[in-house]
């Protein structure tokens, strides 16, 4: 055995006594209490888009929002005439999400009431482990929005498809909506011809949207089979959510159950060019299933007195073949109008004619249908960018 000779027993002690005078050093300097405050830097975030509403229902609502740089968000908000003494964030398994996108969901509201809100966002400079740095929060200016009723006599909303990022059609569009008479816009979907970027999707729709609606008015957005393609195709949800976390739901408003629809691509899912990526087939029979069991189950489904199905393609998209069990299940289900997109000019097929108890009718890309009804009529009325009427239809309720 090698033995230390008193040199190097020399250089050790040394080397020992200075890293003992560092240690004892750094555990002399103060720490920071628990109890002290985080610091935060004078700068404030950008609300670049929104807030929006992407979804209403009768007792909740989803908002959403955009900043220029990572931050926290909630909303506050109350009914109208009241303060602003809720507040309600996004919180995941105890944790607030840090990012630009923000989504709230708010609920336990009342249907038919009318809420004043409005978003929060508070900057995160730094994020550490322990006392992460932030800024100070941006506030969207007030805004309002009215749930929905399945009590209210009678209701109007409007819709547009294909609008495949022609930006002055969108702006034709959206200038020549009855917005008085419009609760809440529908995107009938191909909003996009396939979806790249964030930029993209708020340039080329949601921005002009958003801006129209004003935070005020919801929009209900159906996704096209173009809405499906692109490597930003995936993120599409994350800007258009709903609660149900899927991109098929039922909501009730006044006389009508309305029941929006995926119709998933309008090619089978082993075609090249969607080198196996996609897997629509499983996907729309667990829609069917789903549809089967709504219609079976929910009493409102049987006792509203109009069911509109909204949806991309009108002729359900593509289902090897099962499209005649869609038309006998939307029959089954009582269904008065199935309204969608998809064929870039105006589609109508009159009920009886393929098999069907209801209207099915795809609007072109130019033109707007306004849909009102009261408990006894439904009437749709399709007009051109001019305003000028192209068709229209009334249908008296069943029951």
């Amino acid at each position: 055995m090698k033995l230390i000779n008193r040199k190097t027993w020399a250089d050790l002690s040394v080397s020992f006594l200075f890293f003992s005078l560092l240690l004892l050093s750094v555990l002399a300097l103060p720490s920071p209490a628990q109890d002290e405050p985080f610091v935060v830097h004078d700068t404030k975030p950008v609300i670049m888009q929104g807030p929006y509403i992407s979804s209403i229902s009768e007792t909740g609502a989803t908002i959403v929002w955009m900043t220029d740089t990572p931050c926290h968000a909630k909303v506050v908000y109350g009914p109208k005439g009241d303060a602003l003494i809720h507040e309600a964030d996004n919180a995941e398994h105890g944790l607030l999400p840090i990012g630009t996108l923000h989504v709230v969901h708010l609920t336990e509201l009342e249907p038919g009431r009318t809420y004043v809100y409005r978003a929060v966002a508070t900057r995160v400079v730094k994020m550490k482990a322990y006392w992460p740095e932030k800024g100070l929060a941006a506030e969207s200016p007030e805004r309002s929005f009215t749930t929905f009723d399945r009590s209210k006599p009678s209701v109007s909303f409007s819709a547009i498809a294909d609008t495949h990022e022609d930006t002055a059609r969108v702006g034709d569009l959206l200038k020549a909506l009855d917005w008085p008479a419009t609760e809440f816009l529908v995107h009938l979907g191909d909003a996009y011809h396939g979806l790249e970027s964030e930029d993209q999707l708020m340039t080329r729709w949601l921005g002009p949207a958003d801006r129209a609606l004003a935070g005020s008015k919801p929009l209900l957005f159906v996704r096209g089979n173009h809405e499906m393609r692109g490597p930003f195709a995936r993120r599409l949800f994350d800007y258009f959510p709903v609660p149900e976390g899927r991109f098929y739901y039922v909501r009730d408003h006044g006389p009508l159950q309305l029941i929006v629809l995926d119709t998933g691509e309008d090619k089978p899912d082993e075609t090249p060019v969607y080198a196996e990526l996609n897997k629509f087939e499983a996907y729309r029979e667990e829609e069917f299933a789903w549809l089967e069991r709504h219609f079976a189950t929910d009493k409102r489904a049987a006792e509203a007195p109009f069911r509109v199905i909204l949806l991309h393609q009108s002729d359900w998209g593509w289902t090897r073949d099962r499209g005649g069990e869609w038309t006998a299940l939307a029959n089954k289900g009582k269904v008065d109008l199935v309204l969608g997109g998809h064929f870039h000019r105006l589609t109508k097929v009159l009920p009886g004619t393929q098999g069907n108890d209801f209207l099915a009718l795809a609007l072109g890309q130019d033109q707007i249908a306004k849909v009102e009804a009261t408990r006894t009529e439904l009437r749709l009325t399709v007009t051109g960018k001019d305003g000028s009427v192209v068709d229209s239809f009334a249908i008296k309720a069943r029951r």
